[in-house]
């Protein structure tokens, strides 16, 4: 075994021993809660790769989706339980019930010409016998101008594009929607006489070349500036080190993510980290079934 698939190996299964099967209450919160971020378990190599890497962590108290699943928690628990015990079903409700019924922890790695995200949500629900169902569920998605592999840590599969190297000979190119893309392809409708007022009006609406820059913030202890994109998502992106990854639309890393008021907030961010190549091919080893344009 190469000691890059010794890597990957020794990573899947740290990663895939989180379980996902219900347990006693709050016992897999307390897990998820207990998580080490993955290239913690990674040793040190002789040929690193350098990389800008963030944590992030649900601040989810203004969601509305999520608040009111803990709601639905709360009031579905006595109806369960009077419920059953009139029909005469087991009864086994749990002494405590989660804060939130979700909550996401995000480990994000960024190197100039690729990304990869790894995703750990925990999810609370309520069992038959008005128990709690707890589920932990772990992904990853590495990224690049080659395309996409999507990665199920706790399924062993990966799909799409899931090279060997991880994209590590991915060309660095600009993502599409920044406004080096945006110009370009505007140009060929802005020498159109037909189309020239039109496109003229289009590229003096705010936010038709860039993102709307806000105010800065300091968040983890590293300054960012608040995006506000025409999607509705809104941002805080620093672009600190000694590069700007360019395989993500930020073109930066992402220290507070607000999309529908469900939130994620960085609470560390470390820049120029160098670490295992491994870090972009979990996949690599551990019995993984790839599909796609690389599967072997």
């Amino acid at each position: 075994m190469t000691p890059r698939r010794h890597a990957a190996a020794a990573l899947t299964l740290a990663l895939a021993a989180l379980p996902c099967q219900a347990g006693t209450a709050l016992e897999r919160q307390a897990e998820a809660d207990a998580k080490t971020a993955p290239h913690q378990r990674l040793g040190p190599v002789a040929k690193p790769v350098l990389v800008h890497y963030v944590q992030l962590k649900d601040d989810f108290q203004a969601s509305p989706i999520v608040q009111g699943g803990v709601r639905q928690l709360r009031e579905l628990l006595p109806i369960c339980v009077e419920g059953n015990r009139r029909l005469g079903r087991p009864v086994n409700p749990p002494p405590a019930l989660p804060d939130q019924v979700l909550h996401t922890y995000r480990y994000d790695y960024a190197a100039p010409n690729r990304t990869i995200i790894y995703t750990l949500n925990y999810r609370a629900t309520m069992a038959d016998d008005c128990s709690l169902l707890e589920r932990i569920e772990l992904n990853a998605k590495l990224h690049s101008s080659k395309g996409t592999c999507v990665i199920d840590l706790q399924r062993k599969t990966a799909k799409g594009v899931c090279d060997a190297s991880g994209h590590a000979d991915a060309p660095v190119k600009p993502p599409p929607g920044d406004a080096a893309s945006l110009q370009a392809a505007l140009a060929p409708l802005a020498a159109d006489p037909r189309m020239a007022k039109q496109i003229a009006a289009l590229r003096q609406l705010p936010g038709a070349g860039k993102p709307v820059e806000g105010a800065r913030r300091t968040i983890a202890g590293v300054e960012c500036r608040m995006i506000e994109p025409l999607a509705g998502a809104r941002g805080c992106i620093s672009r600190a080190g000694s590069f700007v990854p360019t395989a993500n639309a930020a073109r930066g890393m992402s220290l507070y993510v607000d999309v529908a008021k469900e939130v994620l907030v960085a609470t560390q961010a470390r820049f120029d980290l160098p670490l295992d190549p491994a870090i972009f091919t979990p996949y690599l080893n551990g019995g993984y079934t790839i599909s796609g344009k690389d599967a072997q």
